[in-house]
């Protein structure tokens, strides 16, 4: 008896820790985009002024989930996240997941705000695939469909905090309404919202803009039945309404908290309270832009580098080396004539040395400009020779010899290099003659 009595005590801690772990929330997004930080404000673990340390590969993690009214640690809830895109990781989602798993199991799609023209192309990934992860693990058509039913049901029994909604009568889902209905609950995370800042700084983003980026994930959350969330890295608000909504979709926790669409940095919007009248409010805001657009061809983008401008390595060239080639290239230029060089060199009074001419010595200067300036040169050169030439025949003593005959050339004396003594004469007064009477 005693025997019996103990194995009924371990077969009910076992039912009771396997049941614990039996709940699953698959993280999804790409890398360094805020996924650990959000995970640990789950946990309740962030510091708002730490710095998370981000993920890689496959990670796993959990949150104890604790009585509202006790504290009591009523269920463990396995965290799975993915860090990244690519392939090999991707491809592990059918190692964590089985078919009965999928019963017991909510995903968050956690996307990064700061780069808002990527927001629907990065859903639109993540969703896929979901949708091929789903397909792959080859549940029934009639459990698919009593999944796709459950999950409908969910959106259809909501209400708004403080009222209480008809579960016998369950109202048709609104036009739009999980268009695609995946079976499983999904939550849309945006985090770095508090970039909104410098989106409208750098980028000269409005309120329209926002209220654009708003109406794009409204719309999308709204086809696949998802709840949608801001999260910014400063307040850990949003973060505790995330968590309430979690335990809500996974244990059936009453939510208490009403939908937010003012604030635009604290949005959320809890699965099966938003429609497609709701969202056309935000129509009169967005008459700027064509609604049919995806954001990335409506947004500003900052402006693409080249590719291999940041990774190419720039070498400066060695200082002997520099110093050698201009030194070639200094010995090589010609040195360019300068004005005073074509001016005309006076020649020492009393001297007939002759100035150069246009025809004599070389001409500053090629081609058309250079004959144009030498010509110049010549018209000057004679008008000088013409001025040294009178004044030296002036002053020159008669040709020739004493009572010889003319005749002689007269040639130009060079100039000695010391200064010849003048002669010195005596000047013999004269007697001014009287006038005549």
């Amino acid at each position: 008896m005693r025997d019996d009595l103990w194995a009924d005590i371990l077969q009910d801690v076992s039912t009771a820790s396997t049941s614990r772990d039996k709940k699953v929330l698959l993280v999804l997004g790409d890398q360094c985009i805020g996924k650990s930080t959000v995970i640990s404000r789950l946990r309740g673990t962030a510091d708002s002024g730490a710095v998370t340390k981000p993920g890689i590969g496959l990670e796993y993690s959990f949150v104890d989930i604790r009585d509202q009214f006790s504290e009591d640690i009523v269920s463990r809830l396995g965290i799975w996240t993915v860090h990244s895109d690519k392939p090999s990781l991707t491809h592990t989602l059918k190692d964590i997941s089985c078919v009965d798993s999928v019963w017991n199991a909510m995903v968050l799609i956690v996307v990064d705000y700061s780069q808002p023209w990527t927001l629907h192309e990065r859903l639109q990934f993540w969703v896929e695939k979901l949708d091929k992860h789903i397909q792959s693990l080859k549940i029934e058509a009639s459990e698919y469909r009593d999944l796709c039913g459950k999950l409908s049901k969910s959106l259809q029994e909501y209400a708004l905090p403080g009222t209480e909604s008809n579960k016998e009568v369950l109202l048709p889902l609104s036009e739009g309404v999980l268009d695609d209905n995946l079976g499983i609950p999904i939550a849309v995370v945006c985090t770095k919202v508090d970039a909104m800042g410098v989106l409208e700084k750098d980028m000269d983003y409005t309120d329209s803009h926002f209220d654009l980026i708003q109406w794009h994930l409204r719309k999308f959350c709204l086809k696949y039945g998802a709840g949608l969330f801001y999260l910014n890295g400063k307040e850990s608000h949003n973060a505790d309404v995330l968590y309430k909504y979690i335990v809500h979709k996974m244990y059936g926790a009453p939510l208490t908290t009403a939908p937010s669409v003012v604030d635009k940095d604290c949005l959320m919007v809890p699965a099966g309270w938003d429609t497609l009248q709701k969202i056309s409010i935000l129509n009169d805001t967005l008459r700027g832009f064509n609604l049919d657009e995806d954001l990335y061809n409506v947004l500003t983008k900052p402006l693409s580098r080249r590719v291999g401008d940041s990774s190419r390595e720039v070498k400066a060239e060695d200082d002997q080396a520099f110093l050698t080639r201009m030194q070639s290239l200094l010995q090589n230029q010609r040195p360019t004539p300068t004005r005073s060089s074509s001016r005309p060199v006076l020649a020492p009074q009393g001297s007939r040395a002759a100035l150069p001419t246009s025809g004599s010595g070389a001409t500053p200067g090629t081609g058309a400009a250079g004959a144009a300036a030498s010509e110049k040169d010549g018209v000057l050169a004679n008008f000088f020779n013409s001025l040294l030439n009178n004044n030296n025949s002036r002053r020159a003593p008669a040709s020739g010899t004493p009572g010889g005959g003319g005749g002689g050339t007269t040639t130009a004396a060079r100039p000695s290099a010391t200064p010849a003594t003048a002669p010195a004469t005596t000047r013999t007064p004269t007697t001014p003659s009287k006038p005549a009477k």
